[in-house]
């Protein structure tokens, strides 16, 4: 039996461990992301048999996965609110990993934007973008019907064209002299 064990778990470790780095490392900062990522493989050891079979078995990883972001992000507002105590300062939250790589303007305006989202909304387009997962996989994963992460995903497009668009310069916005029919 353990020979067994061992040897399906290796082969979803194989196959999954790379998607689920990549999950974790796109939501948290990189020294957590690897003790999510080992969160998520400690249940798959001992939920190996309970584990639904293909094509269930992605989403069930990505909903594991998923807890234990939800986990880690837990676990570092209350360090950080203690240490804040601790200090008598007010806690300061590390930038997520996205505003660490994205240093363009353009892709900062979007990042703030995303954030305005409800983090319902923000995790619904990541797994939609990043995880390039359809709404039912994302209905699975949030335990949302098709209808509500279709409706979510939707609503949170448009409030982030709106976003950005707004955030443009007004200089950027108004359309140039040849385009309203003038000279150069």
């Amino acid at each position: 039996m353990a020979r067994y064990q061992s040897a399906e778990f290796r082969q979803v470790y194989d196959t999954y461990v790379g998607s689920m780095r990549a999950y974790c490392f796109r939501r948290l900062p990189a020294s957590d992301a690897n003790d999510a990522v080992a969160e998520v493989f400690v249940a798959v050891w001992r939920k190996i048999d309970d584990m639904p079979d293909e094509p269930e078995r992605k989403l069930w990883l990505y909903g594991v996965a998923r807890n234990a972001v939800r986990n880690t992000q837990r676990s570092f507002r209350r360090r950080t609110r203690l240490n804040g105590k601790v200090a008598g300062l007010r806690p300061e939250l590390d930038p997520g990993p996205e505003a660490i790589v994205v240093r363009h303007h353009e892709q900062q305006s979007l990042l703030d934007a995303l954030a305005e989202l409800r983090p319902i909304d923000q995790e619904i387009l990541r797994l939609r973008t990043w995880e390039e997962l359809s709404a039912a996989e994302i209905g699975e994963v949030m335990d949302l019907t098709v209808r509500a992460v279709e409706t979510r995903l939707s609503r949170a497009r448009h409030k982030l064209a709106r976003t950005v668009g707004s955030s443009r310069p007004a200089a950027a916005n108004r359309p140039s002299p040849v385009e309203q029919g003038g000279e150069r």
